[in-house]
């Protein structure tokens, strides 16, 4: 069973869940084939003209909960009623209007879009959402992005991501580039600097790099 999933204005990932996917084992399924791109993310869960029990409710928030280095931040409804049992069993739970988000900013066509190779010199990668590179992006290459950009190898090419956005970031495991773009902003880095377990943040007009290690002589 599929389920929609789109980055969040909190540099989150929000999943969705309606009528027709609404199956508590197949959604905790689901998490756990995509634990990669939810690790040290904040996660929703985003009930779309559903009213679930409110045991479910608990069920659904513990299991996110014990997920291994994933931080789950509630829920979100379209449905008072809904809303109303998340509160009633202890979970922060966010009304929205879903159809009038589909049109505007976060629209379902924003969904995370998922590149399961590496992306070669030449190539280009484009999507007005989140994109997830399950590969490398090498020198030559270019990643587009409206949302956040996740690389799960090394990024050696050019990054642009949250294109029109005022916040945005972009994680990889190892990066070795001259330059990104990020919300509009150039980030220049020195010749032969390196980071692994990097983070580039763009929020409240500041970029901000964060790495487990950083270095000028080598990987």
């Amino acid at each position: 069973m599929d389920y929609k999933i789109r980055g969040t204005n909190i540099l989150g990932i929000e999943v969705i869940v309606t009528k027709e996917n609404w199956n508590i084992e197949e959604l905790k399924k689901f998490l756990i084939e995509k634990k990669a791109i939810l690790k040290r993310i904040r996660l929703i869960i985003t009930f779309d003209d559903i009213i679930p029990e409110e045991k479910e409710i608990k069920e659904v928030a513990n299991f996110c909960s014990q997920l291994p280095e994933v931080f789950f931040s509630g829920f979100k409804t379209n449905k008072k009623e809904t809303r109303d049992l998340c509160v009633s069993a202890g979970f922060p739970c966010d009304m929205s209007k879903l159809e009038l988000e589909k049109q505007t900013e976060r629209a379902s066509t924003e969904e995370i879009k998922f590149i399961k190779k590496t992306v070669r010199s030449g190539e280009k990668v484009s999507s007005s959402g989140d994109i997830a590179i399950l590969g490398d992006v090498n020198p030559g290459a270019e990643v587009e992005a409206g949302g956040n950009v996740y690389i799960f190898g090394s990024l050696r090419g050019l990054v642009k991501a949250g294109i029109g956005k005022k916040e945005c970031e972009v994680r990889a495991l190892f990066v070795q580039t001259p330059r990104m773009e990020i919300c509009g902003r150039e980030k220049i880095f020195e010749r032969n600097e390196k980071f692994l377990n990097f983070r580039l943040i763009y929020k409240n007009d500041k970029i901000k790099v964060l790495a487990m290690e950083r270095s000028k002589n080598g990987r």
